[in-house]
């Protein structure tokens, strides 16, 4: 998927405020006991994404999908050892286990399988896949269902000129595909049958629109509310929502962000057992009464 993360980002906002994904990045390093001096593939990655991962002691970064500037090779980051590669994140021309993390940020969404995409990045990890994706909870589905949010996005490919932004980085707007804890332990521990994992999960409001950003919504209702308010009354008020919010647990579940982490585990599931260089079923497991 050739998602081109610095160009979209330049035409889509002069805002990309990555900080409550960095604070929640750093939590779960600690949470998860992730190494920081680890390799990390960042899919979809931009610079600034390496930028913002050098600050939570990120220092050997692979970016995938910045074909644009990979003949020039990536620019100089002090303290960093920064490298490019070309990968579609539903099917990566690398093998299992390449990298110790692979992190994709609001990328998922933009494949044609979101699902896929996720377990393209579970095989290519070593030990932990992180990513960050629109959540799936009872308050998004409402403001979905009173057109207070789209579930396409309509704005990204309008931002980008029309040409592109969309699924696979196409004219065509994405579905916003939604994700929750359970669709992502069902979905990992479908791929990892074999083996045991843990899961890291975090839900939060994050609100990282400008008025051009508001301005393109004109699919939803929010117009009214900034016709009435005004576009820099309605920012705040989204603002201070989201800093109340997000101190409240419950509240903060209902967030439109999902942060989800999954640790692999060399364990294996107790009805197996490791036999020469392959896994066979434990077979007084399976006569146990």
């Amino acid at each position: 998927m050739n998602v081109l993360k610095d160009r979209e980002e330049a035409v889509r906002s002069p805002v990309v405020d990555r900080t409550l994904f960095q604070k929640t990045l750093a939590e779960c390093i600690q949470a998860a006991g992730i190494d920081p001096g680890c390799h990390e593939l960042i899919v979809g990655g931009s610079y600034e994404d390496a930028e913002m991962l050098r600050g939570v002691g990120f220092r050997r970064m692979t970016l995938s999908n910045v074909d644009a500037v990979a003949a020039s090779g990536p620019p100089r980051m002090e303290g960093v050892e920064l490298d490019t590669v070309y990968a579609d994140v539903e099917k990566m021309p690398l093998a299992d286990g390449s990298y110790d993390l692979v992190l994709a940020h609001a990328v998922l969404h933009h494949c044609r399988s979101p699902h896929a995409a996720l377990l393209e990045m579970l095989r290519v990890s070593r030990r932990n896949v992180i990513f960050l994706e629109p959540n799936d909870s009872l308050l998004m589905r409402a403001l979905v269902r009173f057109r207070l949010s789209f579930p396409y996005e309509l704005p990204a490919v309008v931002a980008c000129g029309f040409e592109s932004g969309g699924v696979r980085n196409t004219c065509i707007p994405n579905y916003i595909y939604r994700w929750d804890r359970r669709d992502m332990q069902k979905a990992t521990a479908s791929f990892l049958a074999e083996s045991d994992f843990a899961l890291y999960a975090r839900s939060y409001w994050d609100f990282n629109v400008d008025r051009a950003e508001l301005a393109r919504r004109n699919q939803t209702r929010i117009g009214s509310f900034t016709k009435v308010l005004g576009p820099g009354l309605f920012l705040a008020g989204l603002h201070g929502f989201q800093a109340v919010a997000n101190r409240l647990p419950w509240v903060s579940g209902q967030g439109n962000k999902f942060f989800g982490c999954i640790t692999k585990q060399d364990r294996l599931k107790p009805w197996l057992v490791r036999q020469g260089d392959g896994i066979a079923f434990k077979r007084d497991y399976g006569q146990r009464g």
